[in-house]
């Protein structure tokens, strides 16, 4: 599979920053399974231990379980829990992406890889000094995509878009980047909401229509806030285009909110039910089998993702390939 192998080359360099697998041969295991290193990995980081908890859970892993390889990419990538390493990090992440790239995007597990693909796509934008990894927006492109178009997520979407929108990595092309961004818009990613509402409003290329772009910035500034972590862009666009606009483009945009899905009532339809203790210990050996592996290709947008063809428009909310005005696209 195309995205695998592509995966697969820097997998090895990057799983060598992360020291020896354990001690002799001959040693007992330091831990009756992986998943109980696991388990008691994630207390002790979430009791405030992290001396306790990185041995634990880079033993389990090392040996697949999901939920150690998340937990250690997301601590070291934010620094919260540990002091923060982008190259521990992008390994971790890169471990989640080899393991899971072709998982069925219905599985409960789709949006730990689809969280990976969008890190080591922002990773590849940025680059990383201290691993002398370069910033390569073409490839970062690359796992965006595929993220954003098998997965349907709607971060991978959005940073899709901004690449489109700059010509960063691709060629500049604002149909793609506003499709992209109307997918995520519908299932309430604020930055995409804000991102497209202001190219709306301001009529930035496009013919302005005020009043929907205006409810779309409004819906961002409410889901942002519901969310708890509202973004300085987003509260200073909202207070500008609301500042600015009449009174009859305020009540225009109003009345649109409901067609545009209120706030955070159009996320997308969860998948089937699993207990999370279950998804996050399974090592990656015993997931596999329940997995649904096309295969799949990180080529240009018009071109499927798989061979045996891309997900739906249904399941991912938008047809790879269309322009900003073909029937059934954008049409800003």
């Amino acid at each position: 599979m195309l995205m695998c192998n592509r995966l697969a080359l820097g997998a090895l360099a990057a799983l060598m920053m992360l020291g020896p697998v354990e001690a002799g041969g001959d040693d007992p295991p330091p831990f009756a399974s992986a998943t109980e290193a696991y388990r008691q990995g994630a207390t002790a980081l979430k009791s405030g231990q992290p001396a306790v908890a990185l041995p634990a859970l880079e033993y389990a892993a090392k040996r697949g379980v999901l939920g150690a390889q998340v937990k250690l990419a997301r601590a070291y990538a934010s620094g919260r829990d540990v002091p923060r390493d982008d190259a521990k990090a992008f390994a971790y992440f890169q471990q989640i992406a080899d393991q899971q790239a072709d998982i069925s995007p219905s599985s409960p597990v789709a949006k730990y890889a689809a969280e990976a693909f969008v890190a080591l796509g922002q990773y590849y934008v940025d680059g990383i000094p201290a691993m002398k990894l370069a910033p390569n927006p073409s490839y970062a492109v690359d796992l965006f995509r595929h993220a954003a178009s098998y997965f349907g997520d709607a971060e991978a979407q959005y940073r899709l878009a901004r690449l489109y929108m700059n010509g960063d990595g691709v060629e500049k092309n604002l149909g793609l980047a506003v499709n992209w961004l109307a997918t995520a818009a519908k299932k309430q990613h604020a930055a995409s909401q804000a991102t497209l509402g202001e190219i709306l409003w301001r009529g930035q290329d496009v013919r302005p229509r005020q009043a929907r772009g205006l409810a779309l910035i409004m819906l961002a500034h409410a889901n942002a806030l519901a969310d708890g972590k509202e973004p300085e862009w987003i509260g200073i666009l909202y207070q500008e285009a609301f500042g600015k606009s009449d009174k009859a483009t305020r009540k225009d945009a109003e009345a649109l909110l409901p067609e545009l899905g209120g706030v955070q009532s159009a996320s997308v339809v969860p998948a089937a039910k699993a207990k999370p203790a279950e998804i996050m210990v399974m090592p990656a050996s015993a997931g596999a089998a329940a997995a649904v592996a096309p295969t799949t290709s990180a080529a240009a947008d018009t071109v499927p993702l798989s061979k045996k063809g891309a997900p739906s428009p249904t399941a991912i909310g938008l047809s790879v390939g269309f322009g900003a005005t073909e029937p059934g696209g954008f049409k800003p």
